[in-house]
């Protein structure tokens, strides 16, 4: 059997953080709410791409020059690349923004 597919980690986060917003009690973070028993979940940058076939939201494309000698790290443009995608995720998202732009 082999190791599922990358993108479908983000489904489970996703409903997860769904869920809290609907208020399900066993993922409560707010003590106004009733017993913490959860931390808040947040959606941050989503960084996963398949290699070099284009993300079809944005075209993201990781190339050989992305990657480290061991083909899974990234190499300096690979972190270039990545922090940018990081900067604008929070700069434009529109909760992300609200507490990291001033």
């Amino acid at each position: 059997m082999g190791l599922p597919d990358r993108r479908e980690s983000a489904y489970p986060v996703r409903w997860l953080i769904q869920d809290q917003i609907k208020g399900v009690a066993g993922l409560n973070f707010q003590p106004d709410h009733g017993a913490v028993k959860a931390p808040l979940l947040l959606w941050g940058p989503y960084l996963w791409a398949d290699g070099t076939t284009p993300r079809q939201s944005d075209g993201l494309v990781y190339t050989r020059e992305d990657l480290a000698a061991d083909g899974t790290h990234p190499s300096e443009a690979g972190r270039t690349k990545v922090a940018k995608l990081m900067l604008k995720h929070f700069k434009e998202d529109s909760l992300a923004k609200s507490w990291f732009v001033r």
